[in-house]
């Protein structure tokens, strides 16, 4: 019963992200663009002028969080995001 309900999620999910992407043809939003912007924070070039750090965050945009687009968004509008991620950085940076 459970495993029939959670097919049916995701089929229902799958026919949505179809239906968005190729009948009304919605793009997701446009990662390199939010990076710029990401990039161009203060805090951000803090983080990537220490060489602790910097490492980490080059991780993140090659192969982690940083290859999200929402993420970044959340990132880049909220400032509690921001400063977790920031304290993440810095506690595994150490």
């Amino acid at each position: 019963m459970l495993t029939g309900l959670m097919l049916l999620l995701l089929a229902g999910a799958g026919i949505a992200g179809f239906i968005k992407k190729h009948i009304l043809r919605i793009k997701d939003p446009d990662l390199d663009q939010y990076l710029a912007q990401l990039k161009k924070q203060e805090w951000y070039q803090e983080l990537m002028n220490d060489p602790r750090s910097s490492g980490l965050i080059q991780s993140f945009e090659k192969s982690g969080p940083l290859k999200d687009v929402y993420y970044v968004q959340k990132l880049l509008s909220n400032d509690g995001f921001k400063d977790g991620f920031i304290a993440y950085i810095k506690e595994k940076s150490r």
